[in-house]
């Protein structure tokens, strides 16, 4: 067998593998297995509720605004509590225009995601 023939079999190994690959592994996505996925994952899985003292100061917010703002938010861990009991995340988004939601602080219950502080954009 010369070098040409080993190569073109080695080519068709590969294009077979490559094809393999995408037939039982094309619709998963590379990213939902990261932790910042997965917190997010929980949060909305969870059920989300806005505390009482966030109802009160924020009347107009609703849990459609919390679900919108967590799916393009980003995990803080640095300033986070993963470790704490009961686990919180803060989620944090820049804020384009005045009176958006910037930043989220959300506690991870065995009932239900609480979202226990917000902040707007100034």
């Amino acid at each position: 067998m010369n070098f040409w023939q080993r190569l073109s079999r080695f080519g068709i190994g590969i294009v077979l593998g490559i094809a393999l690959s995408l037939y039982f592994f094309g619709s998963r996505g590379c990213g939902s297995w990261l932790p910042a996925a997965q917190v997010l994952t929980s949060i909305v899985e969870g059920g989300v509720q806005l505390s009482s003292e966030v109802r009160e100061a924020h009347p107009a917010l609703t849990v459609t605004d919390v679900l919108s703002f967590v799916g393009s938010a980003d995990v803080n861990f640095g300033d986070s509590g993963p470790r704490d009991t009961p686990q919180w995340y803060l989620l944090e988004q820049e804020g384009e225009a005045p009176g958006n939601l910037t930043a989220l602080e959300v506690v991870l219950l065995d009932t239900a995601s609480v979202v226990r502080r917000v902040a707007f954009q100034d």
